[in-house]
């Protein structure tokens, strides 16, 4: 199992998490969806990353900010116990994201026998979009580590 910048069921927000909550609802609240997008992008993204992955950022957060203005939401929460977890874990974290998803991850190995952290000194909340191929030969070496061949 590899967690890319996971959150975690029960985590009580930090206060960047909550500033940052904070801030992007006051933009909406006040119909400024493009101050709302850009606070997302400059947010979840490391220094790093490209123009084109700031683009593609942007526009699945201003999908997001639209579609969900129009969703009702229910919540769907069931009880977890990472204790229980056997598979193999690596808990990845982004240097750039915000504290409450580096410490989770960090934090993964103690509840999670086995698990191991990983952080990645470029990157932001979306790793996966900023050096694709980079986390691609991540996930594929730490497979053939841990998955049994034949």
């Amino acid at each position: 199992m590899a967690l890319l910048c996971s959150a975690m069921p029960g985590h009580v927000p930090g206060p960047e998490l909550r500033s940052f909550t904070e801030r992007k609802n006051a933009l909406l609240a006040a119909g400024n969806i493009a101050g709302a997008v850009e606070l997302n992008v400059t947010t979840w993204l490391g220094p790093e990353a490209s123009g084109e992955v700031r683009e593609q950022v942007r526009q699945m957060c201003r999908h997001a900010v639209e579609t969900h203005a129009a969703a009702k939401f229910a919540s769907t929460a069931a009880p977890v116990d990472l204790a229980r977890i056997t598979a193999p874990c690596l808990a990845v974290s982004g240097a750039h994201d915000l504290a409450d998803f580096r410490e989770i991850a960090v934090g993964l190995p103690e509840r999670i026998a086995g698990a191991r952290h990983l952080e990645l000194p470029w990157a932001g909340h979306l790793p996966s979009l900023e050096r694709p191929a980079v986390v691609t030969d991540l996930l594929i070496r730490f497979l053939g580590e841990t998955v049994p061949a034949g």
